[in-house]
């Protein structure tokens, strides 16, 4: 296994994803919704990996429910990167991580078009069930219970 860093711009929010995928084989999906594409993330998951999110200061992040709000952009309010994003599915924490923050970002191969925003919220979250890590810890921060 192999663990892979990235945060937002100030450090605020940091993120670790542990898995046994070399970058090279996971593709980031640029989601086509206008805060994606505003903020320039490109989203990218392996179901067996384990994402920790962890947070420094807490009243400077901003879970951000966009579109059908089924999902939470973890949102640095200092810099306004996002790092992550969660959904809760069938009472598991999944998520995904923006490739344009991590420091291996380079590694990643091109990020490939994606258009969620045409998908019931149930869609969304069966694809997601199905695409995202399936394992995440949210690190030294409070349990918003979202």
């Amino acid at each position: 296994m192999n663990a892979h860093q990235g945060s937002c711009y100030c450090g605020n929010i940091t993120v670790t994803v542990t898995t046994e995928s070399p970058l090279s084989e996971l593709t980031p999906r640029a989601c086509g919704c206008n805060f994606c594409t505003m903020h320039g993330a490109a989203w990218v998951s392996t179901p067996d990996a384990l994402l920790e999110i962890e947070i420094q200061n807490e009243a400077a992040i901003n879970l951000f429910e966009q579109g059908s709000e089924t999902a939470r952009l973890w949102l640095c309010q200092r810099c306004g990167v996002v790092p992550a994003v969660t959904c809760d599915i069938d009472g598991s924490r999944k998520g995904a991580i923006n490739a344009n923050v991590m420091l291996e970002r380079s590694a990643f191969p091109p990020a490939t078009p994606s258009d969620p925003q045409n998908l019931s919220p149930q869609e969304k979250k069966d694809r997601w069930a199905d695409i995202w890590i399936n394992k995440v810890v949210i690190k030294d921060c409070w349990d918003v219970g979202l």
